[in-house]
């Protein structure tokens, strides 16, 4: 599905999506991404994002200057993300939303947007 462009500035939107993958700046990614500017990750060796083990190991890596929003999109499903990684966001009072997926690619673009600095978890699978 291609996704509307109007009022859209920034290289790294999603500009469309279908199943199981997500398209930004003319490339294709597949599965599961994790998103921070103009970083990609393609996760090709993950399993799942919704994991507390590799949410600590990208937190970790970060500066908190780097983001100052973290968005879960989960799948096909609403799923809960791990009860401590919930904690540690809440804790540090960082803004964040989780949503199926297809919801989170255009919270995303409209969060960017509005110049937010967006960490994102995304499960590709729709």
């Amino acid at each position: 599905m291609q996704i509307e462009f109007e009022n859209l500035f920034n290289d790294y939107f999603i500009s469309s999506y279908g199943q199981n993958y997500i398209v930004i700046k003319e490339n294709k990614y597949f599965d599961r991404v994790i998103l921070l500017g103009s970083i990609i990750d393609n996760c090709k060796d993950v399993k799942t994002l919704l994991s507390e083990k590799l949410f600590y190991e990208k937190i970790n890596q970060l500066n908190t200057v780097d983001y100052n929003f973290i968005l879960f999109g989960t799948g096909k499903k609403m799923e809960k993300i791990p009860l401590k990684t919930q904690e540690f966001i809440i804790k540090n009072n960082i803004p964040y939303e989780s949503m199926k997926s297809i919801s989170a690619f255009k919270t995303y673009n409209i969060l960017l947007s509005q110049g937010k600095k967006i960490l994102a978890f995304l499960e590709l699978e729709t």
